[in-house]
């Protein structure tokens, strides 16, 4: 299974299946999503359960699926060093709405331990750049979720 995998990531131009091109969006938005949360060196209970029922509620995937896609994203994460091949096919594939989404996510998972470090707030940053967003609409996001951590 690993072998298929890799195969995915390879960088070859052969034409892809809509199923590989699902499976790396799957990978692209779980690292992005673990990188957020592991920002800060503390990849804490809340920030895990987080992604686990982000992975679950986005992709309709089961507990297994979701722990195996987890398992996948942090040996490709490990492989890969830095994350515009991730961003990369995130813009390809999404329209600024989807982006905007899943940017409202990765700031679920950084508020989801009650606090902002600057390590995760420099990621949250570097996506802004890296996934082309306006700055306005980024910061009405962190509001946002921000806000509803503190009520919660």
């Amino acid at each position: 299974m690993l072998g298929v995998f890799k195969n995915l990531f390879d960088g070859s131009k052969k034409e892809q299946s809509p199923e590989d091109k699902e499976l790396k969006l799957k990978v692209s938005t779980c690292v992005i999503l673990l990188e957020a949360a592991t920002a800060d060196s503390n990849f804490s209970p809340e920030e895990q359960e987080k992604i686990i029922q982000i992975l679950k509620s986005r992709f309709q995937m089961d507990d297994e699926s979701v722990k195996e896609l987890i398992d996948k994203s942090t040996v490709e994460r490990e492989n890969t060093t830095d994350l515009w091949y991730f961003t990369n096919l995130i813009n390809e594939n999404l329209d600024n709405e989807e982006k905007y989404n899943l940017m409202e996510l990765v700031w679920e998972v950084i508020y989801s331990d009650g606090t902002l470090d600057n390590f995760e707030n420099y990621i949250a940053r570097k996506l802004l750049n890296m996934l082309n967003l306006d700055h306005s609409r980024f910061i009405e996001l962190k509001m946002k979720v921000k806000n509803k951590a503190e009520t919660a």
